[in-house]
């Protein structure tokens, strides 16, 4: 279980540094910076319900330090789309060798919370990812296709907390 919280921390410090990098006035993908920081907040929340249960079996959450990715800098969106599925994999993977763990020493509970709660959304997440990876594959480094790309994630991928277009506009809107 340990590790499995670990490589969520992962998935959610990578999320935060490609959400930043988006983000970026120079680089102003206002889609994938809403749906990496939305991936950045499922992560940890994923992170925190396995501490939870640890604590609650009345286990130790051990952790261990996470390293920032190598390059930073995500260069275009496909680039982090690709590194995000294959987080996405590695988080999957975790958690069958999780459960396979707790199956082999008849865990049911453990097996039962890692099914219910994980598996299903874990396998649309790695499903979403790998056609975002496609559908950026086709479209190479056209800067309306991008564009374009990037409105249909805000509009069609992120939820409304997450969207920093709007966040911005209530801002504003409170300052005046």
């Amino acid at each position: 279980m340990n590790d499995q919280i670990n490589v969520e921390l992962k998935a959610f410090y990578y999320y935060l540094s490609m959400a930043a990098y988006f983000g970026r006035v120079d680089v102003a993908l206002p889609g994938c910076e809403s749906f990496f920081m939305q991936m950045h907040h499922e992560e940890h929340e994923h992170a925190q319900r396995f501490c939870n249960y640890v604590k609650m079996r009345g286990g130790k959450v051990h952790l261990c330090a996470v390293s920032p990715p190598d390059d930073q800098d995500w260069k275009c969106p496909l680039h982090a789309f690709k590194t995000a599925l294959q987080l996405e994999i590695d988080v999957s993977k975790k958690l069958v060798a999780v459960n396979t763990v707790a199956v082999k020493h008849g865990d049911l509970n453990a097996s039962d919370f890692i099914v219910t709660g994980f598996m299903n959304d874990q396998m649309k997440s790695v499903n979403e990812m790998g056609k975002f990876v496609s559908v950026l594959s086709g479209i190479g480094d056209q800067a309306l296709a991008r564009f374009v790309f990037d409105k249909d994630l805000l509009d069609n991928h992120v939820m409304p907390d997450f969207n920093v277009l709007k966040r911005s506009d209530q801002k504003r809107k409170f300052n005046k």
